[in-house]
C-alpha cells in the first residue's frame, strides 16, 4: 500500500512540475482527466484532481482574466466526458483525448475571442490558435499513452508478482 502511496505521490508530481517545465500547450493535465476514470472509481477526484492542479500552479504562472472560466469550465467538462465514455480500451482513450483536445479548441479559443481586444473576428482567433491546440492535442494523445501502457504495465506486475508470490513462514 505504501507504495502506491508513493508512486501517486510521484505522479502528481511530476505532472504539476511538468507545467513549470514543459513549453506551452504541452501539458498532462487533459491527459490527467481523461485517464482519471482508468485507474479509479472516485468520481471527486476524478473532477476536482485535475481543476485542483490547474488551479495550483496557476497560482504560480500567474492568472489570466476571464477566459480562465473558459479553461476550468472546458477542464471540468472533459472530466464529465471521460468518465460517460470510459471504456477501458486503449482506443477509447485515444478518442476521448481527441475529442477533449477539440472541445477545448471550440470552447476556450471562443473565451478567447470574447475576451480579446475585438481586433480579430472568431475565424481568425480559431486559425491562430491551431499551431498551439495541435501540440496540445499530440501532447495529450502521448501522455495519455504513457498512462495507459503504465497502468497496464503496473497492473501485469502486481498481478504476476501475486499469483507467483509464495506466502511466507511464520517466525
Amino acid at each position: 500500500m505504501r507504495e502506491i502511496i508513493k508512486s501517486a505521490a510521484f505522479i502528481l508530481a511530476s505532472i504539476i512540475l511538468a507545467r513549470f517545465a514543459l513549453p506551452a500547450n504541452i501539458t498532462p493535465i487533459i491527459a490527467m482527466a481523461v485517464f482519471l476514470p482508468y485507474i479509479t472509481k472516485n468520481n471527486h477526484l476524478q473532477t476536482l484532481l485535475p481543476i485542483g492542479i490547474l488551479f495550483l500552479t496557476d497560482i504560480f504562472l500567474g492568472f489570466y482574466g476571464a477566459t480562465m472560466l473558459f479553461v476550468y469550465g472546458t477542464l471540468l467538462l472533459i472530466s464529465l466526458l471521460s468518465r460517460k465514455s470510459y471504456d477501458g480500451q486503449f482506443t477509447g482513450i485515444l478518442k476521448t483525448s481527441g475529442l477533449s483536445v477539440l472541445l477545448w479548441h471550440i470552447i476556450v479559443n471562443f473565451g478567447v475571442y470574447l475576451n480579446g481586444l475585438g481586433t480579430v473576428s472568431l475565424a481568425q482567433t480559431y486559425l491562430a490558435a491551431i499551431p498551439f491546440d495541435f501540440r496540445l492535442l499530440v501532447s495529450t494523445l502521448a501522455f495519455s499513452s504513457l498512462f495507459y501502457g503504465c497502468n497496464l504495465a503496473v497492473n501485469r506486475y502486481i498481478n504476476k508478482e501475486s499469483v507467483s508470490s509464495k506466502p511466507t513462514p511464520l517466525a
